[in-house]
């Protein structure tokens, strides 16, 4: 966790912003949160394959408490389809890993928000190359020879379409 001080800043009336985040009621709490998410996510992506990191966020942790044991369930954000598959595929060795490093989370679920706002993935156009829309004479020969072969039909019509478009 970042903490959010300057040096010039550290008199003695000047406190870390930290401090007082720490020592405020609600806040506090929040923080705490922040804080465990924080490590949790780092843990996360230190045990993730470098190709699966970007495009995962660490959405929190969701507490069941109806059982007979609590249940901590990590809840992992997914970028697209493609991510979120990828990840699925290795959530019963992360979650197994997590555990071996003395977490509480009993189970990890992957769901997709593409609006997960990550600086790192690219959400520009696709530049695509312009399709040749030329047939070969060959294939005009061809095509001509089947159009005069066809009976009259909608098929024929749209064989003699195509012919006049590439003509």
């Amino acid at each position: 966790m970042r903490l959010f001080t300057h040096h010039a800043h550290q008199t003695q009336i000047a406190k870390p912003l930290n401090d007082w985040l720490a020592k405020s009621g609600p806040v506090s709490a929040l923080m705490q949160t922040a804080r465990q998410l924080a490590s949790l996510e780092a843990e996360v992506f230190a045990l993730l394959p470098p190709a699966l990191r970007s495009g995962i966020a660490v959405g929190g942790i969701k507490t069941d408490n109806r059982g007979p044991q609590a249940e901590q369930t990590l809840l992992l954000l997914a970028a697209h389809g493609a991510a979120a598959a990828r990840v699925r595929q290795v959530v019963p060795t992360l979650l197994s890993r997590l555990q071996q490093r003395g977490s509480q989370v009993t189970a990890i679920r992957v769901r997709v928000q593409p609006e997960v706002g990550r600086g790192d993935w690219d959400t520009g156009t696709v530049e695509r190359k312009p399709r040749s829309q030329n047939l070969s004479q060959a294939g005009m020969q061809s095509m001509d020879a089947l159009a005069r072969d066809l009976e009259d039909s909608p098929l024929k019509d749209a064989v003699r379409a195509l012919l006049a478009h590439h003509r």
